[in-house]
């Protein structure tokens, strides 16, 4: 089960990393440790309390997000990257555990490369 962490935030630094063209460094958010301690946290027993608390660790993952979706949704290389983005974004809103952020950033890789693979073979 804690590998399955470990590969959803490398999954999520992917995705970072991916939108903002960033090569190296944690910039915009793009360190797999944030979302690995979102689960670890989640599954954390109530005796232990963690050194920041699972709400604002949560939220400060969903709003890197949602920044990197936001930066899609205005990308003009693809095409109506609005409509294929702002889906998600509205899942993005109802997001409450770290499985549905994980589940949107999954989503949002696949959409980029679908998009990707589209103006490939439209040259």
């Amino acid at each position: 089960m804690e590998l399955d962490y470990y590969r959803k935030g490398r999954t999520y630094e992917l995705f970072i990393r991916k939108v903002f063209n960033n090569k190296s460094g944690k910039r915009y958010g793009a360190d797999e440790s944030l979302m690995i301690h979102l689960f670890i946290n989640e599954q954390n027993e109530e005796g232990k309390k963690p050194y920041i608390p699972f709400n604002r660790r949560f939220f400060k993952v969903k709003i890197y997000i949602e920044k990197a979706l936001i930066k899609l949704g205005k990308r003009k290389k693809y095409s109506n990257s609005y409509e294929n983005f702002s889906p998600l974004l509205t899942k993005l809103d109802k997001a409450k555990t770290p499985n549905d952020l994980s589940k949107i950033v999954n989503a949002s890789l696949s959409k980029i490369i679908e998009l990707e693979n589209q103006m490939k073979s439209s040259v």
